[in-house]
């Protein structure tokens, strides 16, 4: 599953450059399968059909990083569960820091990952409490 792992890798340094300098939540949208599902910590469930229904949600978002200082996402205690050759359920940590080290916010994440011609994308992006 060293693709799945590489999938979150780039999926988080495509959100380091998002902070840090482009501002483009565009950048993300390569990861996520279309149509894809995210489901909120309150589940409630939204249908992105097409990449701009990914950067509608992940302005708001982005917005939020920006006001709390964030520079630096990471990643930890990842987990992956494989459902097949072509699958797999993906739990991650994810931690917000500033420049200067200090932790802006942090939570748990789950997605549903499959493999596609164009390699694995994200089909479910569910957000847990704290996100």
């Amino acid at each position: 599953m060293e693709a799945v792992l590489q999938l979150i890798e780039n999926y988080r340094s495509a959100w380091e450059t998002i902070v840090r300098q482009s501002g483009n939540v565009d950048d993300v949208n390569q990861f996520f399968h279309l149509p894809c599902f995210f489901i909120g910590a309150d589940g409630s469930v939204q249908l992105f059909k097409v990449a701009e229904d990914v950067s509608v949600f992940h302005r708001p978002r982005l917005k939020s990083f920006q006001e709390g200082g964030v520079k630096k996402p990471r990643t930890k205690n990842i987990k992956v569960a494989p459902l097949g050759p072509n699958n797999a359920l993906i739990m991650v940590t994810w931690e917000q820091y500033r420049d200067d080290d200090t932790l802006e916010r942090t939570w748990q994440h789950s997605y549903h990952a499959i493999k596609t011609d164009a390699g694995w994308k994200f089909l479910v992006s569910t957000f847990q409490a704290g996100a």
